[in-house]
């Protein structure tokens, strides 16, 4: 693989431009990354709005029927449900864990077996998440890609 970079000031916006015989699985995998690196999730914490890059969240889950996405060290109100999240990520390292949990495998860490067949996720941040039985080939599927 060759890669070229052309660097201008007066670009005025960043474009990738990817020219290939035939778009393989890596070839989508690197899309799906570059697609993940240029949007941004809209969350609420203590009265404010942030744009969250979608490149730092770690997880996300929903709890008492509110939908929270999580950096390295800070929670945000997300007021989308993680149904919507999980279609408006579909193209990205997401994948979902749990009936309330979708997990970014980029910042996956390991993964082990964990009790009645599930399995037990460490993220870089030292967060554990637990992936359930009805998930775990959901997730192998997607760390295969």
């Amino acid at each position: 693989m060759k890669l070229t970079i052309n660097q201008d000031i007066n670009n005025t916006e960043d474009e990738v431009v990817i020219k290939c015989a035939y778009a393989d699985e890596r070839i989508t995998r690197m899309i799906d990354y570059i697609r993940q690196l240029f949007f941004s999730l809209e969350g609420e914490k203590e009265g404010r709005t942030y744009q969250i890059p979608v490149e730092g969240i770690f997880y996300a889950d929903s709890v008492d029927g509110k939908t929270f996405i999580y950096n390295k060290n800070e929670a945000y109100l997300v007021r989308q449900t993680l149904t919507s999240l999980e279609e408006q990520l579909v193209h990205t390292a997401f994948v979902r864990i749990s009936k309330n949990c979708l997990m970014n495998t980029a910042k996956l860490k390991c993964v082990q077996p964990y009790i009645n067949h599930r399995m037990l996720a460490e993220l870089e941040n030292g967060e554990r998440l637990i992936i359930t039985r009805n998930y775990i080939d959901g997730l192998k599927a997607k760390l295969r890609k």
